[in-house]
């Protein structure tokens, strides 16, 4: 994954997934595949000047 988001994923994963009880993998997929989609959303929004 891009920047090294697989290597925090691993860790945060097992951490929700014992919380959860959802599996790792499903969990890792999640963090894997929204965190970019997170991070971009904020950062355009911060480009935008959009600080309420």
């Amino acid at each position: 994954m891009m920047f090294g988001v697989a290597k925090l994923a691993g860790p945060v994963a097992k951490a929700i997934s014992k919380k959860t009880g959802i599996p790792v993998t499903t969990v890792t997929r999640v963090i894997e595949v929204g965190l970019p989609v997170v991070v971009a959303m904020v950062s355009k929004r911060a480009r935008r000047g959009n600080t309420k």
